[in-house]
């Protein structure tokens, strides 16, 4: 018989491997759900520009449609919006609160109303003030309590305006109007610091 000496076979791992191996596995499942949560986030406030885009867009049609003044309604700092004639404001000012506290299954009107998904909200909003919108709010008496109003007037116009939409996790999109053409679009923008 011929037996080699000092060679021993393993056959099952050491204690510190298999910590070492759980403690990368962790690693990586912790890193996987980061990921996988920054990707949600995205899309969510992706969502919500969506939304906004399309609440402009239709508040555009309807103007032209209808021959009156439609306006999209933002809550500012909150995740609320609605596009409703501009002459209805004072009720779209009362339905605010009344709507902010009610949850999304709960959400009813006449309107065309929307929500921003779960942890979007508005963060900034610019609206330049042109003439025809100066009038329409001075004579209306509407100085928007807490919402922001962005008008749209019969002949395709409307207000130039800037609004950024925020994530939880600090992502931020802007939805842009173009006054002159009404027409909308995305920008990503950095963090705020």
């Amino acid at each position: 018989m011929n037996h080699q000496r000092g060679k021993i076979e393993r056959s099952a791992f050491t204690l510190l491997e298999l910590i070492l191996v759980m403690g990368i596995l962790g690693v990586l499942a912790a890193l996987s759900v980061m990921s996988i949560n920054r990707i949600f986030q995205q899309q969510a406030l992706d969502r919500g520009a969506d939304s906004v885009r399309a609440a402009m867009g239709q508040a555009r049609v309807s103007a032209v449609k209808e021959g009156d003044v439609f306006a999209v309604f933002i809550a500012r700092g909150g995740n609320w919006f609605d596009v409703a004639p501009f002459a209805q404001a004072p009720q779209q000012i009362a339905r605010v609160q009344q709507s902010l506290n009610e949850s999304r299954q709960q959400a009813k009107g006449s309107f065309i109303q929307g929500l921003l998904p779960e942890g979007v909200n508005f963060v900034v909003d610019q609206v330049a003030e042109d003439a025809r919108g100066a009038q329409l709010i001075s004579e209306s008496g509407n100085a928007g309590a807490g919402l922001q109003q962005v008008l749209f007037y019969p002949d395709g116009t409307s207000q130039d305006a800037r609004i950024v939409l925020q994530n939880k996790i600090g992502g931020l999109v802007e939805v842009q109007l173009r006054g002159l053409t009404g027409l909308t679009k995305s920008v990503r923008l950095q963090r705020l610091r």
